[in-house]
């Protein structure tokens, strides 16, 4: 069975509002088209028909086209293509293999946080900024959501939003100091969820009075106190030598005022991290918010794999160059941005359940761009 045919099911998802009689690409094709240039690293929409061309045979093999659809042609779909049926399309390929995987995790962690894609600030004026608020999967390269809004100032708004949108029972969500809102955590508690929540000075004097909660025990780990939870870690990287210690506060009641306006609080905790350098020692604390019931080290876990959903927009902007786009039309760079999230998200769970000798996303779309047979492998993946 062509590859195409399988993932007709899910690119038939996408309605073609182009006129018939104007047609001369099956959607479907361009779409195929689009997520192959994708995994391959294909940066600009020049590029990916360059690398068509000179796949022609590959896609003859695997689609109607008899000939690469021109530039014009592509920026054009991409301005009718609707993005929320297009993220339910690829969606719907990457969760075709990665459900059962979910299903082995007794909890899945979602990571969500924003990005502005910094070449929208051409597009008008800046008001019209592309920023988009994206739910992605610890541990994976997959988006399971996202929210697109005008400008950064609506993001709280945005979160919530996709909360509900998402199914997130059962799933521990963990958010920056920005999301630290007691509507949003009421949110997540209503969709029968945790969440893990960053603590700063944005909420005053609960902030302070955390603070002075653990400010002597942050002095020693080994101080024998009961009211506190701990676990340190010891990471040695090159020169550089970081120390983490979590520490728990066993029993919130102190907070009595406070725990009434946070539905379903139960940890609040501290991460420190002393990090030396040559000869040289930073120190940072952070204080979080959990209604997770969970030890030290499970809630240092989900502290620290945060970082993933900063780490996937750096990719975003460093394999694929988002932020120097040029596409000039919003809907073109919204599409863009899905169809990005989703090759990011076939590769890394190709990479991730089969033997692969190198695990970098990059040294893939490498092998993708320069081997058709291992193309066809990665999306053979998708049709099992």
């Amino acid at each position: 069975m062509k590859i195409v045919e399988t993932l007709d099911v899910y690119f038939g998802l996408v309605e073609d509002e182009r006129k018939t009689a104007y047609i001369t690409y099956e959607l479907s094709d361009i779409l195929f088209m689009l997520v192959c240039g994708m995994i391959c690293g294909c940066t600009e929409l020049e590029r990916l028909v360059e690398f068509a061309e000179l796949r022609l045979e590959f896609f003859k093999k695997h689609t109607n086209m008899e000939r690469i659809p021109c530039l014009a042609t592509l920026t054009n779909v991409l301005r009718m293509v609707n993005p929320e049926r297009l993220e339910l399309c690829l969606n719907g390929i990457i969760k075709n293999v990665f459900n059962k995987e979910i299903k082995k995790k007794t909890t899945k962690q979602i990571c969500i946080d924003g990005k502005t894609i910094c070449s929208s600030v051409d597009l008008d004026n800046y008001s019209n900024t592309i920023h988009i608020v994206t739910a992605l999967l610890a541990d994976t390269s997959i988006s399971l959501g996202q929210k697109v809004i005008p400008n950064k100032t609506n993001e709280i708004i945005a979160v919530r939003e996709l909360i509900d949108m998402l199914d997130i029972k059962g799933a521990v969500i963990t958010l920056d100091a920005m999301h630290c809102q007691k509507e949003t955590v009421r949110k997540i508690k209503e969709n029968k969820a945790d969440y893990v929540v960053q603590l700063k000075s944005n909420q005053g004097n609960f902030h302070e009075d955390v603070e002075a909660m653990f400010d002597e025990r942050l002095v020693d780990i080994n101080q024998k106190d009961g009211n506190y939870d701990t676990y340190q870690t010891l990471e040695k990287n090159g020169g550089r030598i970081e120390k983490r210690t979590c520490y728990v506060l066993e029993d919130v009641a102190y907070f009595t005022d406070y725990l009434a306006e946070w539905k379903g609080l139960d940890k609040i905790f501290a991460i420190k991290r002393e990090t030396t350098e040559k000869g040289n020692t930073s120190v940072e604390t952070s204080y979080y918010l959990s209604s997770k019931s969970a030890k030290a080290k499970e809630l240092m876990e989900y502290a620290r794999k945060h970082w993933q959903i900063e780490s996937f927009h750096w990719v975003l902007d460093v394999n694929y160059g988002e932020d120097d786009s040029r596409v000039m039309n919003k809907n073109a760079q919204i599409c863009l941005n899905i169809i990005r999230k989703g090759a990011l998200g076939i590769i890394k769970t190709y990479i991730n359940n089969n033997k692969v000798k190198r695990k970098a996303i990059s040294s893939n779309m490498y092998k993708c761009s320069l081997s058709p047979e291992y193309l066809t492998e990665v999306l053979e993946y998708y049709c099992m």
